[in-house]
């Protein structure tokens, strides 16, 4: 939500210094697994395993075919491993590894395209393509991939051929992706819900909130290869995520060798920032080895303003908020084929992220006669170290050479940070004399979470028939021991009434099967998701506990029906689940100020929600679709404030419904040679209730995100990205956002025969990327107007030795998403 970017900190925890014996320890441990890797690198450079060549000829009309593009897919997941042209005497060739299988797509202008599969058996494949029924009638000039493309209902972000990821993290990358809102504080927004799943590799993430996002600026966006937009998710995906899911592709390849990527970036605002990673891998025959290790310094500004009206009082608040972290991470692992039909892969990853902010803002209290009646200044510290250890073991097995797969993921997540910080103020009246004296808050909240999760997925194609099915279990503790004490004459007094002790258990076994068919010109996909939840979220000293068992049931339907050569039609209905982030079942009180805080809800109960979709595909660029989205127990933010002390108490609760309508249209256009341009145009109607004075009040709004990528082809080989976004006012929980306006660009150029990209990139050109809006309840008249540090300049330099990178597969699943 767009919110007050102070309100919104308050909403997660800061977190404390950690120990200096444990940072030691985390830097040895990132430094013995940097090691580790080139020493693997090193090692591996010394197998000489080689893949099984797979040779072939192609040819039409009894002659040999020259310049055919022919497609290496690895299946069952469709994955494209490779691209070649035949030569003139219409030969080709790739090199097959164990496991897999494979199929292999021709092609040709003027002939019919053709298909055929393969496994790693060495032979020579002979292919005979028809000519086309069509005359040709036209020259096609090809050009690179388009930055925003759609295909199969899917909205897919090419950054790879992005200007503007110079620079970047991923977090940015997301807030140029269009249908995706990014707060100020980095909280993920998806068809106006925060209730949205985040992948890695096509792996659920744990994190969310404020975690996610940090992860997220922490990623450089050169490892990146595409981010995806689902918004109605099959049944094998988790049920949870009412908004739909987001998948973010790093850059791998199948082909043996090695490949070593080394990046460094520089970004200029308000600081000077900067990025370095090191990402690499050996691919042989039978095993790959990667691993990577990077270093990201962020700092952020944020000048915080907002009103109040409470009591026949004004609060007038006037802040600034800056912020800086020290990202670090590191990953290794390998993938080994163990025979030709078994495939084990390990993984560890690891980010520590010394995190700090030093908060200072003033709060002038006026009368109804817009009298000052007093000031406070305040200054709120925190420093906050995270470190986050995800070990992943998985396991393929393909049962025969049809396609038929069982796969297994077992996954370990130790999350852990320390808070420790203070909240000091000093009142004063109109004429500049303390009142009351000194205060001092003084909090200390160490946070420790584990999850463990298995899944095993089964794979079953038939000769008309695909099955699929599976089962998942996950367990989740968290414990959260927070402690306040008040500083008053040099004395710290422990505060019991503001603190407590926080644990929270949680089991979901879940199974599903799902069952696809194709027909002439229709695909049909239909399944069913079945999901038990036990939980319990005790606030101890509060006595406040909430315990739920259920079991919940998640159908999902998707039709394509082909009208013709050119034209596709898409229809698509689901249920998903949404249920509370652990952060705000947490009823511990982060302050903002002596007259504000936020504190978590242990009552919340989990949101359901309807999904449908209907979308209209012309030659696989043109798209039209409609969606409709029902949410019960639908979970935003709420406020409420103490009409005597005048304390503002920010909160999450459970609204009765929401009803949100999006119609949502992307153009293409080619209006020069050299200059492309793409539209993505979403109009959306929102509806739901809110608190009143007089009773809930139903609110409505319509709104439109406008999303224009511009692509510029200028000689040299130089490539110009301009990037424009503007959406209109919309509701946001209890909040009204007003308008958001933003233009970023840059240059890309490739040197040395493409093993170095160079890129040169600006973000919010006209520097008006605010956040700002006002409260739609008169229960609590408030308005907020925040300014980030979000105009800058970057420059990026990459470069490439050997081969494509591999850098592994990320295993993750949805628990994450809720921390």
């Amino acid at each position: 939500m767009k919110l007050n970017a102070a309100i919104l900190m308050a909403s997660f925890p800061n977190t404390a210094v950690a120990a200096i014996d444990c940072k030691r320890d985390q830097h040895k441990f990132a430094m013995a697994v940097g090691l580790t890797v080139v020493l693997f690198l090193l090692l591996a450079l010394q197998v000489n395993g080689q893949p099984r060549p797979l040779k072939g000829l192609v040819s039409g009309q009894g002659v040999p075919l020259p310049g055919v593009t022919i497609r290496l897919y690895r299946l069952p997941d469709t994955v494209l491993v490779q691209q070649v042209t035949s030569d003139p005497q219409g030969a080709f060739g790739f090199n097959l590894e164990e496991p897999f299988h494979y199929q292999i797509r021709f092609t040709a202008v003027g002939y019919q395209p053709d298909v055929r599969e393969a496994d790693a058996r060495s032979f020579t494949l002979r292919v005979v393509l028809k000519p086309s029924v069509t005359k040709l009638t036209e020259v096609v000039v090809s050009s690179p991939p388009s930055t925003i493309s759609v295909q199969q209902g899917k909205l897919t972000y090419n950054v790879e051929q992005s200007a503007t990821a110079a620079g970047s993290n991923v977090l940015e990358l997301l807030r140029r992706t269009p249908g995706v809102n990014v707060d100020q504080d980095g909280n993920i927004n998806l068809k106006g819900s925060p209730a949205v799943n985040v992948m890695l590799d096509g792996r659920m993430t744990y994190l969310s909130g404020q975690q996610l996002s940090r992860l997220l600026e922490g990623m450089n966006a050169g490892t990146v290869s595409k981010i995806e937009v689902m918004t109605t998710p099959s049944a094998q995906f988790d049920a949870a995520g009412n908004a739909g899911i987001i998948n973010i592709l790093s850059r791998r390849t199948n082909k043996a060798g090695y490949a070593l990527n080394v990046s460094s970036g520089v970004t200029v605002s308000r600081y000077l920032l900067h990025a370095e990673s090191l990402n690499g891998n050996i691919r042989t025959g039978k095993v790959n080895f990667f691993g990577s290790l990077g270093y990201n310094y962020r700092r952020r500004f944020m000048q915080e303003t907002s009103t109040q009206l409470s009591g026949g009082s004004t609060l007038l608040r006037d802040g600034i908020n800056p912020n800086q972290s020290r990202f670090y991470s590191y990953k290794g692992g390998f993938d080994i084929n163990l025979s030709s039909r078994q495939q084990l892969g390990f993984s560890y990853t690891g980010t520590t992220d010394d995190w700090s902010k030093d908060a200072a803002g003033t709060l002038t209290i006026l009368n109804n006669a817009n009298q000052v009646t007093s000031r406070v200044l305040s200054h709120d510290y925190a420093k906050e170290p995270f470190y986050n250890n995800i070990f992943n073991l998985n396991y393929l097995l393909k049962l025969d050479t049809s396609g038929k797969v069982l796969s297994a993921d077992a996954d370990y997540i130790g999350y852990r940070n320390f808070s420790d910080g203070y909240l000091n103020s000093n009142s004063y009246d109109p004429q500049g004399n303390l009142i009351g004296g000194f205060q001092q808050l003084n909090f200390h909240q160490p946070s420790i979470i584990h999850i463990r999760s298995f899944k095993a997925d089964l794979t079953l194609p038939f000769k008309t028939w695909k099955y699929k099915a599976g089962l998942k279990y996950a367990a989740v503790e968290t414990d959260n021991k927070f402690r306040y004490d008040s500083l008053a004459n040099g004395v710290s007094t422990y505060a019991p009434s503001l603190s407590d002790h926080f644990q929270y258990h949680e089991r979901i076994a879940a199974a599903y099967g799902s069952v696809s068919r194709k027909w002439a010109g229709t695909d049909l996909e239909a399944g069913l998701r079945a999901e038990h939840t036990s939980l319990d979220a005790n606030a101890i000293a509060a006595g406040q506990r909430n315990t739920a068992n259920y079991l919940s049931w998640f159908p999902s339907l998707g039709i394509t029906q082909s009208l013709g050569k050119e034209q596709q039609l898409d229809l698509s209905v689901s249920r998903r689940i949404n249920r509370p982030n652990y952060t705000d079942l947490n009823p511990v009180r982060y302050y903002i100020d002596k007259y504000a805080l936020y504190q978590g809800n242990p009552q919340l109960v989990a949101e359901t929600s309807w999904l449908s979709l209907l979308s209209y595909t012309l030659k696989d660029r043109y798209i039209a679709s409609l969606s409709y989205n029902r949410s019960d127990h639908f979970i935003g933010r709420t406020a409420t404030v103490d009409p005597v002390s005048q304390l503002l108490t920010l909160s999450t609760g459970n609204f009765p419904h929401r009803d949100r309508l999006e119609l949502q249209i992307i153009i293409p256009v080619t209006l020069a040679a050299f200059w492309e341009v793409q539209t993505t145009t979403t109009f959306s109607h929102t509806a739901y209730p809110v608190a009143q004075l007089a009773g809930p009040l139903t609110v409505t709004k319509d709104a439109v995100d406008l999303f224009v990528n511009q692509t510029f082809r200028l000689p040299a080989k130089v490539t110009f990205e301009l990037q424009t976004r503007y959406s209109s006012p919309d509701l946001n929980g209890t909040y009204m956002s007003r308008y958001y306006f933003t233009m970023d660009g840059g240059f890309k150029k490739s040197f040395l025969n493409k093993k170095l990209d160079a890129r040169l990139a600006f973000a919010d050109l006209f520097h008006t990327g605010w956040y700002w809006g006002y409260s739609l309840s008169d229960t609590l008249p408030y308005s907020y107007k925040n300014t980030p540090d979000s105009r800058r300049l970057s420059f990026s330099l990459v470069y490439h030795l050997g081969g494509k990178l591999t850098p592994g597969k990320t295993h993750r699943t949805e628990e994450q998403d809720r921390l």
